[in-house]
């Protein structure tokens, strides 16, 4: 049973003088809590009201008990407000405190109705995080060779065709002629953009709210932008992606090698000795990217015993397959898989991401509405002679052609 105090005190008399403490208590409670609402003054009254039932309620011969719940919470001579009440019983007078702190009102409103009172006048605190889907990470554009250009389109030239060679020649003898064709790729720039439209006053009274959703139309501009670098077909507007011109690891590339129950390790492994043939030593597989549900079966092969296996060629954490660091990311389609060397995948940016601010499309002006634009301009390619870099295919696939 809770600790309680009781004191005597004239209904009738004092009543003034409390709802002169209530009014002053209510008013520095709402103070206190910054902004007030109409449930909150409502709810206020109420308590109000609850505490005047409690001394009038049992008036005997004028007087009634008034339970006062025994708390510490109140930084105000509680005792003392006890006795100055009594001797109002006595003689003539008033009696007065102030609540200076939530706490004091928290007091009040449990000793009277045991509601809490402080709960719909104080403003709560604020999660300033605002929530939206999960989105994937990005990754491409960090991993990638990125040379930023002042230009709108980037050229190269390469080696189209080479006849001849160098020899050994014998004294007075012919010299071998060598001959080469060139060629010059153009590749243009492309525009990656995105709008989003608020209203005036959420510009003017939401600051906070307009910066997050700068954020997120960031974001959604930077995650087209590392889809694009993954698979984009090449065709204006679109970038180049490197998916769409890594070779295939088919059963023509596996020829009559096999491996006894192949898993994904070996599939892995056998990739990356084709980039290095292929490239005769030029590329060095540097990083590995497969979906997270392909991804575990990396950490859950196991032998006929049950026992998990690393191989000798992945390092102790298991993310580093002979150099070549895994990235888990669901970008890529599970079941496949893209490895290569990441250098010759070429990103070229003019500037960063751009951002303008219009109210005149449309109606806009006349509804109060402000245009938040952003937009990207980049190149993405991988040289003609450079696509054996880059590895991928069907990893169930790999692991029949392995096994007949």
């Amino acid at each position: 049973m809770e600790d309680e105090t009781t004191v005597d005190v004239a209904a009738e008399q004092t009543t003034d003088e409390v709802a002169k403490m209530l009014s002053v208590a209510t008013q520095k409670a709402v103070e206190a809590g910054a902004k007030a609402n109409e449930a909150a003054l409502e709810k206020a009254t109420e308590s109000v009201g609850k505490f005047f039932d409690a001394v009038s309620a049992k008036a005997v011969a004028g007087t009634s008990k008034v339970v006062l719940q025994d708390q510490k919470t109140a930084s105000f001579d509680a005792d003392q407000v006890l006795k100055d009440a009594s001797a109002l019983l006595r003689s003539k007078g008033s009696v007065g405190f102030t609540f200076k702190s939530e706490s004091e009102l928290d007091y009040l409103a449990k000793g009277t109705d045991r509601t809490d009172l402080t709960g719909v006048v104080i403003e709560p605190d604020k999660d300033v995080e605002i929530s939206r889907p999960a989105l994937r990470n990005t990754f491409v554009e960090q991993i990638a060779n990125v040379v930023p250009t002042t230009s709108d389109s980037v050229k190269y030239t390469e080696v189209l065709t080479t006849t001849g060679a160098p020899a050994t020649t014998a004294e007075a003898a012919a010299i071998p002629e060598v001959d080469r064709t060139f060629g010059i790729v153009s590749v243009p720039l492309q525009k990656i953009a995105g709008i989003s439209k608020h209203s005036n006053e959420l510009l003017k009274y939401g600051a906070e709210l307009v910066a997050v959703l700068k954020d997120m139309l960031a974001v959604d501009l930077n995650l087209i932008v590392d889809g694009q670098l993954l698979s984009g077909n090449g065709t204006a507007p679109n970038l180049q992606g490197v998916l769409g011109v890594a070779e295939v690891l088919d059963s023509a590339a596996i020829g009559a090698q096999v491996v006894p129950n192949a898993n994904l390790f070996d599939v892995l492994r056998i990739a990356m000795t084709k980039i290095a043939t292929a490239g005769k030593g030029k590329y060095v597989a540097n990083y590995i990217v497969l979906n997270p549900t392909d991804a575990e079966e990396l950490d859950l092969t196991k032998n006929a015993n049950g026992d998990y296996i690393m191989p000798s060629f992945v390092a102790a954490g298991g993310q580093t397959i002979k150099g070549a660091r895994v990235i888990e990311n669901t970008g890529i389609t599970a079941g496949s898989f893209l490895i290569g060397d990441f250098r010759y995948l070429n990103v070229r940016p003019n500037g960063g991401v751009e951002v303008d601010f219009s109210n005149s499309d449309g109606t806009d002006f006349a509804k109060g509405i402000v245009a938040i634009r952003m937009q990207r301009y980049l190149a993405a390619y991988v040289k003609n002679n450079d696509s054996a870099a880059f590895m991928t295919g069907d990893i169930s696939d790999v692991k029949g052609y392995l096994a007949a």
